[in-house]
């Protein structure tokens, strides 16, 4: 009987040990800046390159995807350069007026081109996931930071260079999203051998080893 009690006190001390065991692995991993456990991240391409709105363009709609990008700056970066922002933004439509309505009358041009009647739907389509792309709110900071660099540099850029200066802005403008769904992959990739562990670790306590061994009295 005195054998058979022992058992009854060690097999208690191991269940009540379980919530030490769990200690390890009790707080899963979470999404980098605060982003939601379901965040939609691009799929990447054969170079492992995320397949943004900012992929293959031509000319004409990069430049236009940096007025873009520039413009929800302007409209969201509440921070401390908010009125610098905002008054450097509306001196870029002025400086830039030529070159950003070449870049627009171009890009709606290639829209009637491929989808004929359907062009403007499309267009506007397309449009809005890039806006929707640059007011990701994980990245949000981030992107503030580089666009505040952007709009000084361009407004120092004579008109007919503008074209080319987009080509060179709109990678960094896009960096602080890129840089967030990698982190993100990473967080996914983290919290799935988090799971795995987490399962091994439950079933391990739930039985423990000793409980397993038959009870002399």
């Amino acid at each position: 009987m005195q054998a058979f009690l022992r058992s009854i006190l060690v097999a208690g001390a191991l269940l009540g040990a379980t919530p030490a065991l769990a200690q390890n692995w009790a707080e899963a991993p979470r999404p980098p800046e605060g982003a939601a456990p379901n965040q939609a991240v691009p799929p990447l391409d054969a170079q492992g390159g995320y397949l943004t709105p900012n992929r293959d363009l031509s000319p004409a709609q990069t430049s236009w995807h940096v007025r873009a990008a520039l413009n929800v700056a302007a409209l969201g970066c509440r921070d401390a350069l908010e009125a610098e922002t905002i008054a450097e933004y509306n001196q870029l439509l002025a400086v830039h007026r030529d070159a950003l309505a070449q870049a627009d009358a171009s890009v709606k041009a290639q829209f009637r081109l491929r989808h004929a009647a359907e062009w403007e739907n499309e267009h506007d389509h397309a449009m809005t996931r890039v806006y929707n792309f640059f007011a990701q709110p994980p990245a949000h900071e981030a992107f503030c930071a580089v666009a505040h660099e952007v709009l000084r540099e361009a407004l120092a850029v004579k008109q007919e260079e503008f074209e080319a200066f987009a080509l060179g802005a709109l990678p960094r403008l896009e960096a602080p999203f890129t840089g967030f769904y990698r982190a993100y992959d990473q967080y996914r990739t983290t919290l799935a051998a988090w799971r795995e562990g987490a399962a091994g670790v439950t079933l391990a306590s739930i039985v423990p080893a000793r409980m397993r061994m038959p009870l002399v009295p």
